[in-house]
């Protein structure tokens, strides 16, 4: 943070502070996932190829082999895992053609909808008091009587 008049407040760039990463401003901050599957795989192929040299026992080849085994395993993890937009995805557009959402603060707000029809406890559980929307059931009531 910036104490005193002449220094700089750190520069907020993608979400990232200078004060945390100072390459921020140049866009070092975040690693490509392409970057790190590369890198990664290297690392696989380096570990497999240290097998092939001049030690005699099979402890080496253990430990290299199952590092390289869990790097690979990680790797696959990673490049399998969901992003966010496909998580949100998921829900968001699963919606049939012409649905129209309701306004459910309304709906809570004026008693109707899905709301309509709670007892007094299901509204204590939604911390409406029911003694302060009996106006609302009133209405509800009255205007059903007056259609049948």
């Amino acid at each position: 943070m910036a104490t005193h008049a002449k220094e700089k407040a750190p520069q907020v760039y993608n979400g990232v502070s200078e004060a945390d990463v100072p390459s921020a401003r140049l866009g070092w901050s975040e690693l490509n996932p392409g970057t790190i599957q590369i890198a990664g795989w290297i690392s696989v192929v380096v570990l497999i190829a240290y097998n092939f040299g001049n030690h005699h026992g099979h402890v080496e080849t253990i430990y290299l082999i199952s590092l390289a085994v869990l790097i690979a395993l990680g790797l696959i993890l990673f490049a399998v895992r969901p992003r966010l937009n496909q998580v949100r995805t998921v829900t968001a557009h699963n919606k049939p053609i012409g649905h129209q959402e309701p306004d459910w603060a309304y709906d809570q707000r004026t008693l109707s909808g899905a709301y309509a029809q709670l007892d007094d406890a299901s509204l204590r559980s939604l911390n409406i008091e029911p003694s302060r929307v009996t106006h609302l059931r009133a209405v509800e009531g009255s205007t059903t009587a007056t259609h049948s």
